[in-house]
């Protein structure tokens, strides 16, 4: 726990961190109050671990949204909460500030535990470093099976994950995430090995968190889906799955958002009837990451009526510059609305932890959406006005429409003379209407099936 911990410590930090792109430039205090207003932070930090708030916390710090030193002294508060005290100490030291008694006693503490926790596992922690023991594990039936070859007490797996536990309060992710591997390798009940166990799920939950914050997207979208599946078939009370199914969702959005390529079925996952009726019923504010997916990912073109349907039905409950542009463009059809949600939506991106990295995309997308629904309303589009609806310049405007018209192959032509964009309208599908008509019925349905259980 000396100062390689607290290089773990910062490594482990810098890893979480978004964006990865520098420093984000510092917001002028006028559109800092105004951000402040949409900040998210306070509703879903009840949702999401400690170290999960961490980036949250230094995205806020290095945006300008608020005042350096209140986010430095919530970012101790959180610090206080987890066993990364080198981390701490260097922090205060790097902001010239004495490093409290407490905190130096409460070290002594955290590395007598670290020492103990370590003892109690080292003989079966040698075992996992040995590979052909580690391909052993899948074919024990029982942990008495195991530990019977291993030579080890059956008490040894309690406190393996107690010391993946351990690492992980001190910000060694890598560490927690290995060893939590190989306890959910291993049978899950001194009896069975079928029956999933509260412990296992739990580790399910912190094997995520690591690969959250260690960025590996791939293996926390198969975490994610592990839980869903339990959650799908636990037996515990409604209540408790509602508050876990709101907890994943919430612990989805790192990896929805985060640069890499997204799997497409996390973005099902996120869009599905039911975690939209989880929404709806007790977190509406990630209705803004809904809409954000909506516009930011092209595929799922087809979904948009029918989830912003959904987004008008609860508006009641959440709205923000995100909803309220989709709203206006397909509810409404108020294009100067949706002009005017569109230029409030650069702001609540740039001061979102993970809208920051999208916005240039997130504005590029939400001009096509504007352009395309223009289109399917109007023939005859005059070039400066649809100009003005996507806050370009005339000329950029042009420019933009003839490369749109080029790469999506839109049955449409410029006319330069009378400088406007001419669409071929397609007659309606009678057939198209009906369904989309009935579509929400399934939703609307459980919505109504809740009203009724809470009444």
């Amino acid at each position: 726990m000396g100062k390689k911990a607290a290089k773990n410590d910062e490594e482990a930090e810098a890893a979480a961190s978004e964006p990865e792109e520098g420093k984000v430039e510092p917001l002028d205090p006028e559109v800092a109050a105004e951000i402040a207003k949409y900040d998210l932070t306070p509703k879903m930090a009840p949702f999401l671990d400690v170290h999960l708030l961490f980036p949250i916390i230094l995205f806020a710090q290095e945006s300008g949204v608020y005042k350096a030193e209140g986010v430095i002294q919530a970012e101790f508060q959180l610090l206080e909460q987890t066993n990364m005290i080198d981390f701490a100490i260097e922090k205060y030291e790097a902001l010239g500030m004495e490093v409290p008694s407490s905190l130096q006693t409460r070290r002594e503490s955290v590395m007598e535990q670290f020492q103990a926790t370590r003892e109690k596992v080292l003989k079966l922690l040698e075992m996992l470093e040995n590979e052909d023991q580690v391909k052993k594990i899948p074919g024990f039936q029982t942990l008495e099976d195991l530990c019977t070859d291993f030579d080890i007490d059956i008490s040894s797996i309690d406190d393996l994950v107690h010391f993946a536990k351990f690492q992980y309060e001190c910000g060694n992710y890598q560490i927690s995430r290995e060893v939590l591997k190989h306890y959910r390798n291993m049978p899950q009940s001194a009896t069975s090995a079928e029956a999933i166990t509260p412990k296992h799920v739990s580790c399910i939950w912190g094997a995520l968190a690591s690969a959250l914050l260690l960025r590996d997207n791939e293996e926390a979208t198969e975490l994610i889906f592990k839980l869903d599946e339990h959650l799908e078939n636990t037996k515990v009370p409604k209540r408790e799955v509602l508050l876990h199914r709101t907890w994943l969702l919430h612990w989805a959005l790192p990896a929805i958002f985060s640069r890499d390529k997204v799997e497409h079925k996390l973005l099902d996952f996120f869009l599905n009837e039911k975690s939209l009726s989880i929404i709806s019923l007790s977190c509406p504010h990630l209705f803004r990451y809904v809409g954000a997916i909506l516009i930011l990912q092209k595929r799922l073109k087809h979904l948009v009526k029918d989830t912003v349907q959904i987004i008008n039905l609860e508006s009641s409950s959440y709205s923000d510059p995100v909803t309220r542009f989709l709203l206006a463009l397909y509810i409404e059809m108020d294009y100067d609305d949706a002009q005017r949600g569109l230029q409030k939506c650069e702001q609540v991106c740039k001061g979102d932890f993970f809208l920051n990295a999208h916005w240039a995309e997130f504005q590029e997308n939400a001009r096509l959406h504007v352009f395309e629904s223009y289109c399917r309303i109007h023939q005859c589009i005059n070039i400066s006005m649809i100009a003005t609806k996507l806050n370009m310049q005339p000329e950029e405007a042009e420019l933009w429409i003839v490369k749109l018209i080029q790469s999506a192959k839109l049955d449409a032509r410029i006319d330069s003379e009378k400088s406007r964009v001419v669409m071929t309208k397609a007659p309606p599908n009678v057939y198209q209407q009906v369904i989309e008509k009935t579509k929400n019925l399934a939703f609307r349905s459980t919505m109504l099936v809740s009203n009724l259980e809470k009444a």
